[in-house]
């Protein structure tokens, strides 16, 4: 599993850093090895209140997911980002699970 940190217009510093690779970890049971995760950070988004800060997580290739979230600051981005990602990789390992037993079940019964 790679991860990749890029942010828009600077560069990452060290608590960014740290916070976004802690906060991961929280899904390292639902991802596979050769998955490739990207965060993406950036602080010149305009709003009508005025600047925000956005996070955008992106893994690939299976399944191919993707979230993005906007906060006051990066930590409450990435905060407000990984329980949308969570839920995705959740889905999709319930889809899996659930289809392998009843492919086993099929087997079973027509043996």
């Amino acid at each position: 599993m790679s991860v990749t940190i890029k942010k828009t217009n600077a560069k990452v510093s060290l608590s960014e850093l740290a916070y976004v690779n802690k906060n991961l970890d929280k899904l390292k049971k639902f991802l596979r090895p050769e998955n490739n995760i990207h965060v993406e950070l950036q602080n010149t988004v305009k709003h009508k209140t005025g600047l925000i800060a956005r996070a955008e997580i992106t893994i690939m290739p299976k399944p191919g997911l993707y979230a993005d979230a906007f906060g006051n600051d990066f930590f409450e981005a990435i905060d407000l980002c990984i329980p949308k990602i969570k839920e995705q990789l959740m889905k999709n390992k319930d889809k899996v699970v659930s289809q392998r037993r009843r492919l086993g079940a099929q087997r079973k019964g027509s043996v």
